[in-house]
């Protein structure tokens, strides 16, 4: 029996599969398992087909094996399209994840050169504060100035001890991400998110250094 007959006898139930299986294909991962489901069928009918034109059986039983034979290959085609379409789904969850990292890591950036730069303002205000204070009569003891710029000062260096500690645990978040994703291409755009964020916090207890300094220069 001719391939031309075998294929004439299984594809109706293919043309049958496919048509019902393109119906549900509203998603990348659907199309895959469709495809799957399909190839699967396909092989699956024209096997069974196949085998039985060999034995020499009669039309109606060829078209039988064939429907038998999609009915067996699209199942084990639909179940290689699911394992395909999982891993895609995993890997675009994956991508979608690190997208976002990326995004949220670029803000938290922003958010702490912005706060790097109110500290530098500060520290420059409060060195006008310190000369301010120096420039007073303070042989009757300590000031109100003096006494404001202290309490102040110490505040501020409390708050800053706080956000040290806080940005430091987020960069260690940042990091063990890192670590599992170190073979997804988005890894060196987040090791420079990264670094970018401890440069950030390193800035930040520099400008503290500095704070911290100038209650220091009034017991001169």
């Amino acid at each position: 029996m001719s391939s031309r007959f075998v294929l004439r006898k299984t594809h109706p139930f293919v043309a049958v599969l496919l048509a019902g299986a393109l119906a549900a294909c509203n998603t990348d991962q659907n199309r895959t398992r469709t495809q799957g489901a399909v190839a699967g069928a396909a092989l699956g009918a024209a096997a069974g087909a196949g085998a039985a034109a060999l034995l020499k059986k009669g039309g109606g039983t060829v078209a039988a094996a064939g429907a038998a034979g999609a009915v067996v290959g699209g199942l084990a085609g639909a179940a290689y399209g699911n394992s395909v379409a999982n891993k895609k789904a995993g890997y675009a969850a994956q991508e979608g994840s690190l997208n976002a990292q990326l995004t949220g890591l670029h803000a938290q950036v922003a958010k702490l050169r912005d706060y790097n730069d109110s500290l530098k303002a500060l520290v420059t205000a409060k060195d006008k504060q310190l000369a301010a204070v120096l420039a007073t009569d303070r042989s009757g003891g300590p000031t109100v100035q003096e006494f404001d710029l202290r309490t102040t000062i110490g505040t501020k260096l409390t708050e800053i001890d706080g956000r040290a500690r806080s940005w430091q645990e987020t960069i260690d978040a940042h990091k063990a991400v890192l670590k599992k994703a170190a073979d997804d291409p988005h890894s060196a755009d987040l090791q420079k998110e990264i670094d970018e964020l401890a440069e950030q916090r390193a800035e930040m207890l520099r400008q503290r250094s500095k704070l911290a300094a100038i209650p220091d220069k009034l017991n001169r």
